[in-house]
């Protein structure tokens, strides 16, 4: 992670999913860091949801997904196997990379239906 190793996390009121619009069911803000063309650090803040339909597939999310599926309440004593899950997710979402090729067909999409220039 970066300098911040704080997450934040949101379960209650969560918004919508921010890729497909359907029920997230955790919200996250962690330090995000990358090297710029000129070669400096930039630091700043990334957030994630959790969607069963967007992330279902990868290992970290399934495991948290599960423990959200298994129960509607999270007990106190369950608190630290929850803080693992995420931290476990958090660190795969720093693993991924640009998909250019989905990049360019969604700024297509956008541009067709005329909410981009």
């Amino acid at each position: 992670m970066t300098d911040s190793e704080e997450i934040t996390f949101r379960f209650d009121q969560v918004p919508p999913c921010a890729r497909c619009a359907g029920e997230a069911l955790l919200r996250v803000r962690f330090g995000h860091s990358w090297t710029n063309i000129t070669g400096h650090l930039v630091e700043g803040f990334r957030g994630a949801d959790l969607c069963p339909a967007c992330d279902s597939g990868t290992t970290p999310a399934d495991d948290l997904l599960a423990l959200f599926t298994v129960a509607e309440t999270i007990p106190l004593t369950r608190m630290a196997e929850l803080g693992c899950r995420v931290v476990a997710w958090v660190e795969s979402l720093h693993q991924l990379r640009v998909d250019i090729a989905r990049l360019r067909s969604e700024e297509h999409a956008y541009r067709h239906s005329g909410e981009l220039p």
